[in-house]
């Protein structure tokens, strides 16, 4: 799919990287809530929940250093709602260390963490999700009205992809996808070109998919679709 670089800013990927983060919270939540996690399930879920929180931390940091500042620059009448972003993260970050510091004791052998975990799942959900709700509905639209599509692709092949190796864009890539609708899928696939795609879709994919089902698999947390804000909401089922 081409765009047009000089036209506003495609910003569709945001809301799909938050659909994954609220389908893996969910589904977090239907395991903890199961009863007692066993032990080769409670070591895979908490690896899960490590990824998952240094995945957050960076799709924010990517924000917060190049993202924001470069909408400010283009809109400073923007920065009201820019500062309003950061002060989210901040709030997030302590939850992010929190949920982080429980898996970790929640991954060790014979944990009795789970409660730990659950709670500290609670309290990241509860200053989350509100943010990424705010971020897609009233960020994005300013920073498609702001930047260039050809500057929201810089700033995420420089932010979001350089940085990163084929393994750990393969890994995210898998993971993004999961559960999306075809409309969904079919933008994220084709962000990629035709080599490389097919390397991290059916090579690189294989075991891919197969380490994000083991996480799940034989639990209902399995059926959780992606969650796009209208199925979060309850506004779709």
């Amino acid at each position: 799919m081409i765009s047009d670089p000089n036209g506003p800013a495609d910003t569709r990927m945001m809301g799909i990287v938050h659909s994954a983060l609220r389908r893996d919270l969910i589904r977090t939540r239907i395991v903890l809530d199961a009863g007692p996690v066993p032990d080769d399930r409670r070591v895979r879920l908490s690896e899960h929940i490590l990824w998952l929180m240094d995945f957050l931390r960076h799709h924010h940091e990517g924000e917060d250093t190049a993202l924001y500042p470069l909408v400010v620059r283009c809109n400073p009448d923007a920065a009201t709602l820019v500062r309003r972003m950061d002060e989210d993260h901040r709030r997030i970050e302590p939850a992010i260390t929190e949920l982080e510091e429980a898996a970790r004791q929640f991954g060790e052998p014979k944990s009795d963490s789970q409660a730990r975990v659950g709670a500290a799942l609670t309290a990241l959900s509860d200053v989350l999700l509100p943010h990424l709700e705010r971020e897609e509905l009233d960020m994005m639209p300013v920073v498609s009205e702001t930047i260039t599509d050809a500057q929201w692709r810089t700033w995420d092949e420089e932010a979001n992809i350089a940085p990163k190796s084929m393994s750990v864009l393969g890994k995210e890539g898998v993971w993004l996808i999961d559960g999306l609708d075809d409309a969904s899928r079919d933008h994220v696939v084709h962000l990629v070109p035709a080599v490389p795609r097919f390397l991290l879709l059916h090579v690189l994919g294989i075991g891919n998919r197969r380490h994000f089902a083991a996480v799940w698999s034989g639990t209902d947390a399995a059926a959780v679709p992606s969650q796009p804000i209208a199925r979060a909401s309850g506004r779709l089922p």
